[in-house]
Order: C-alpha cells, then sequence, then structure tokens
C-alpha cells in the first residue's frame, strides 16, 4: 500500500487550507502555495481527484455494431509517450492535440453525436440512428490510453514547473482544478446522456436537453485546456 508523508496527506485530505499562506495567527513558516504545489505529483497515484483521470470505459446506451455519423475523432500521428516525471514539449503536445480534437467535435457536434448502425449507407431511420453523445468519452481521453488526452490531469500537472510566475500559477492551480472536475463531470454526463431515453420521464426532449448539457460541458472543458495551455506555453497551432 502506498504510503504518503504527513504533509502530502494534509495536502490530500485538507488541499484549500494547507496551501494557506502564513497570517499574523499562524507565525510558524509554511511551503508556499507554488512550493508545495510541486509534492502534489506524489499524490496522483493515490488520489483520483488528483490525477483527473477516474472511471471511464462503460459504453453506456451505445449498442456494440453502431458508430458515429462522423466518424469519431480524427486520426492523430504518433504521440510522446507518458512518462511519470517533468514533461518536455513533445509530451506535452498531447495537451495541443487534445484541444483540437475538442475544437473539432463542437464543429461537427451534431455529426459525432448521432449514432447509426455500423456501415449502414440507407436513411437515418432505417439505419436506426439514433442522438448519443458518449463519444464525449473518447474525446476527453477515457476510452483508449491511445487518446491524447488520457490522464490530462497527471500530465499537466506534472508541466506545472513551466508556469512562469506566482500570478500565473495561482491562475494555474484554479484552471487545472476546474479541469479535472470538468472531466470526469464530462464523462459521467456522457455516459447518463447515452441512457436519455430509458431514464424516467425520457424521450426526445430529454435526449436533447442531456447533449446540450453535454456540449456546453465540452465548451467549457476545450476552454480551460486553451488557458492551461497557454500556462504551459504549450503552442496550439
Amino acid at each position: 500500500m502506498m504510503r504518503v508523508s504527513s504533509l502530502a496527506l494534509t495536502l490530500l485530505l485538507h488541499p484549500i487550507s494547507a496551501l494557506q499562506l502564513p497570517t499574523a495567527s499562524t507565525p510558524a513558516p509554511r511551503l508556499t502555495r507554488r512550493a508545495t504545489f510541486f509534492t502534489l505529483p506524489a499524490l496522483a497515484a493515490a488520489s483520483p481527484a488528483i490525477a483527473g483521470q477516474v472511471g471511464g470505459s462503460g459504453t453506456g446506451g451505445t449498442l456494440q455494431g453502431q458508430e458515429t455519423l462522423g466518424g469519431g475523432p480524427p486520426k492523430v500521428g504518433p504521440l510522446a509517450k507518458l512518462t511519470k516525471g517533468e514533461p518536455g514539449p513533445e509530451e506535452l503536445q498531447r495537451l495541443a492535440v487534445g484541444y483540437q480534437r475538442l475544437q473539432y467535435l463542437l464543429s461537427n457536434w451534431e455529426k459525432e453525436t448521432t449514432v447509426c448502425i455500423k456501415g449502414c449507407k440507407g436513411k437515418y431511420e432505417a439505419c436506426g440512428c439514433i442522438r448519443d453523445p458518449i463519444i464525449v468519452q473518447a474525446y476527453m481521453g477515457y476510452k483508449s490510453m491511445d487518446d491524447p488526452l488520457f490522464r490530462a490531469g497527471d500530465l499537466i500537472l506534472r508541466g506545472s514547473y513551466r508556469v512562469k510566475s506566482d500570478a500565473d500559477f495561482d491562475k494555474f492551480t484554479v484552471a487545472l482544478e476546474k479541469w479535472n472536475k470538468q472531466a470526469d463531470d464530462g464523462n459521467v454526463m456522457a455516459y447518463v446522456s447515452s441512457w436519455g431515453e430509458a431514464n424516467p420521464g425520457g424521450g426526445q426532449d430529454e435526449i436533447a436537453r442531456y447533449l446540450e448539457k453535454s456540449r456546453k460541458g465540452v465548451v467549457l472543458a476545450a476552454d480551460l485546456l486553451k488557458e492551461i495551455c497557454g500556462l504551459l506555453d504549450v503552442p496550439l497551432a
């Protein structure tokens, strides 16, 4: 079983209070927020919330033998392998590729969230087509270790050494926390949405509501990833 130091355990259980700066009532010296943040990579394996990659291999309501009308995420060339230490520019480029794929998903939202019988070339109804956002899991890195955003939260965390100033570091920690939450929430929403018609009160209106919530979640995730890439000096183009 993994053992962590008392400082690491404090950060894990009380992340906000543990990062507060000294005050007059607590004169004992403490590590700064920026310094303590660099202890977090050791917690990534012990804390799914920090790593930002929890669960996410379910297929929801999508049946085997179906495929998206849009063809799924665009293919990418060879990606740098994920490491355990400080990532270099090549490894961090996985974030840029992931961002580009999220933009592709948003630009082709209707096609990508429509699934039909695989190989069927007939009319929409004849091919059993339905609206289903389960494909979002693939774009967010939850379907395969080959996805650019697989374990993105951990990669972002390990790249924190590239943040240039304390002011930017505060922005970075907030953006990373939001990214981890949004990634997990988006994964769950995609799964729940795929069962939209089977849920209580389900129907086309309910499916449309879930789809819009999923789309807004992807918009937020893309915006956060763009901000993080900027703070880590990762070019997006």
